[in-house]
């Protein structure tokens, strides 16, 4: 434990500054051209992953064609970088409006134009997720973690029935993403790290055609299944 706390101030003494600039650098390339904006992310949010001594693997691939609500299990601070591995072309998402008092990563987030979403405000929710069904009607896809919040037992906490709404009214497919190893890497109870691999699985859509016979609860109980599986909390895929 002591080797890794002492690894931990370190890691956190480097990935710090390469935060700082890396998302500098981010807002900078906004302002030049939209998906140079969009590639440079994917290359800063590795090198951010890199400077924790953090090594993804992404096992499937993100559909060509498309426009998808991607639901990610919530495990981890990381995942926040490890989201803009995910997804082709445009993207933007639903977030804590937490993450907006922090001046730098603001400042990213609105270049993203990503949502801000009062989780203990049910109408103040309602409207952010209405506000997401137009950025996917615009053809950008939208990133939602439906736990709400990060787990801190290991195992997925309730998902919330915004995004399933969101979906149905929308008639935009699901697009599961399951994130395996990021937890035992740092939790939200635990200040330290233990670096290593993870495993980013990205799941097969859940096609429109299902929403009418499952409705709201059936969607996210499929949901919920494919990212237990996905995240490797179960072994059983239905």
């Amino acid at each position: 434990m002591i080797f890794y706390m002492l690894l931990s101030i370190f890691l956190y003494t480097l990935a710090i500054p390469v935060f700082i600039l890396s998302a500098s650098c981010m807002i900078f390339m906004s302002f030049i051209h939209i998906h140079i904006f969009y590639t440079s992310i994917k290359f800063f949010c590795r090198l951010i992953l890199f400077s924790f001594g953090i090594f993804p693997r992404i096992k499937g691939s993100f559909p060509e064609e498309g426009v998808y609500i991607i639901m990610m299990n919530h495990s981890s601070f990381l995942d926040i970088f490890l989201f803009p591995l995910v997804p082709r072309k445009l993207w933007s998402g639903v977030t804590a409006i937490e993450n907006f008092n922090y001046p730098i990563l603001s400042a990213l987030l609105r270049r993203l134009k990503a949502i801000p979403i009062e989780r203990t405000d049910k109408r103040s929710a309602i409207n952010s997720i209405r506000r997401a069904e137009k950025v996917l009607r615009e053809g950008i896809h939208i990133g939602i973690l439906p736990e709400g919040s990060r787990t801190i037992t290991g195992k997925m906490s309730s998902l919330k029935k915004g995004g399933f709404h969101m979906a149905i009214n929308t008639e935009t497919p699901i697009l599961p993403v399951g994130i395996s190893g990021a937890f035992s890497i740092k939790p939200k109870n635990r200040w330290w790290m233990c670096p290593g691999p993870l495993t980013i699985n990205i799941g097969e859509p859940i096609s429109i055609s299902e929403y009418h016979n499952l409705g709201v609860d059936g969607l996210l109980t499929r949901v919920e299944i494919q990212l237990k599986y996905l995240s490797g909390e179960t072994n059983e895929n239905k």
